[in-house]
């Protein structure tokens, strides 16, 4: 039996769900403070820019070293000449994940918040884990540490907001047309970045996030932008939720 990668992360956030519903009804169990309901999926609201690229930069624009202007350059000019297909292999050392781009993507996002961690899922598999349960970030130049392009996130509550701090990503991505990890804007997520986002409800169903990106070997000083993300009411985390449920006649209801 064929299980696929969504499937999986949709079954991650029941059994995240579980425990904390548990948790809750155990007997003797102390009392704590709710946490805002961000659980649920969200669709990040595109302002119109028309196209993935238009609307992936369409962010305050940073204040970029000049050998980053330059490769990014390099990077429009390799695009312009038809250098559009990652022709690299898929080698098993390739970092996995993209922050930038999952947070920026169409597709919901699946958030399932718990008192020890957030979980944040995608589609194709890609899901990140915020660690809300005290622990630091490990030692990301160790030899036994992995990067992914989640980069290791611990977080913390200040009050209805979840600040997350985000360091360790990998110094180079497996793309021939890219070969760092790009932010909006034109800017890098690495080794030596240092991500700080604010997530924050300004009303039940719509979520604020802030991203601010500090690196000095590739801004000249921090680059924040933010996004809106809407909640989907009585979405689903499951395979193929964007279609539309088939008529209760087919669904062995009354007829």
């Amino acid at each position: 039996m064929k299980i696929r990668p969504r499937t999986v992360l949709a079954a991650l956030a029941a059994i995240l769900m579980t425990t904390v519903n548990a948790a809750a009804q155990r007997p003797g169990a102390v009392a704590t403070p709710a946490l805002p309901n961000m659980s649920g999926l969200w669709l990040v609201q595109d302002p119109g820019s028309g196209s993935w690229s238009a609307w992936f930069n369409n962010v305050p624009k940073p204040t970029l070293r000049p050998d980053v202007i330059k490769d990014n350059e390099e990077i429009e000019k390799r695009e312009a000449a038809g250098n559009v297909v990652n022709t690299m292999p898929r080698r098993s050392d390739c970092p996995v994940g993209n922050l930038p781009m999952t947070m920026a993507s169409s597709p919901p996002l699946n958030i399932v918040v718990a008192r020890d961690e957030v979980l944040i899922a995608a589609e194709s598999g890609r899901g990140r884990f915020i660690y809300t349960d005290g622990r630091t970030h490990p030692d990301t130049k160790a030899p036994s540490y992995v990067p992914s392009g989640f980069g290791h996130s611990v977080g913390h509550w200040e009050g209805d907001t979840l600040v997350v701090e985000t360091i360790g990503f990998p110094a180079r991505v497996c793309d021939s047309r890219r070969p760092v990890m790009l932010v909006p804007g034109g800017g890098r997520a690495k080794d030596t970045s240092h991500l700080l986002e604010r997530f924050r409800l300004t009303d039940p169903d719509t979520l604020s996030v802030t991203f601010t990106w500090e690196d000095p070997t590739v801004y000249l000083k921090p680059h924040s932008y933010g996004y809106t993300y809407k909640r989907i009411a009585e979405g689903l985390p499951i395979e193929n939720n964007e279609e539309a449920p088939a008529p209760a006649a087919n669904q062995g209801g009354p007829r």
